[in-house]
């Protein structure tokens, strides 16, 4: 599997995650926004998926792709041994395109901020 199609599982498995309603022991219903992956969305071992908003203020762009809005919203993996990764919405929704690697528009200290990920390292967190 070559890396964008790495990129397009993992886009599915988050969006697996984010869209499943699951139930958690004793029947509590999950907090807003927040999605509980468990070893069918995943693989195997016990991963979490939430959704938080971002800053309004901030203007996150489009998808140059197909247009889409970023809403600014930051989607976090929660996993019981690697810990926590947090992605962008704009970098999750990219994955689903197979980029992996982005300008962004920030500048530091005259050179332009690159976001290059690492799939197999976030693959990890998912339990790919």
């Amino acid at each position: 599997m070559d890396e964008q199609e790495r990129a397009r599982q993992i886009y599915r498995v988050i969006e697996a995650a984010l869209a499943q309603v699951s139930q958690p022991a004793g029947g509590a219903v999950p907090a807003a926004g927040e999605a509980v992956a468990d070893q069918e969305a995943t693989g195997h071992g016990r991963v979490r998926v939430t959704r938080e908003s971002g800053c309004l203020a901030c203007d996150p762009g489009q998808c140059w792709e197909c247009g889409y809005f970023f809403s600014g919203e930051r989607i976090i993996i929660h996993h019981d041994t690697q810990g926590e990764r947090v992605l962008s919405d704009k970098t999750f929704h990219l994955l689903s395109h197979g980029i992996t690697r982005y300008r962004t528009k920030y500048v530091v200290y005259g050179e332009p901020v690159i976001v290059d990920l690492n799939v197999e390292e976030l693959a990890a967190y998912l339990d790919l």
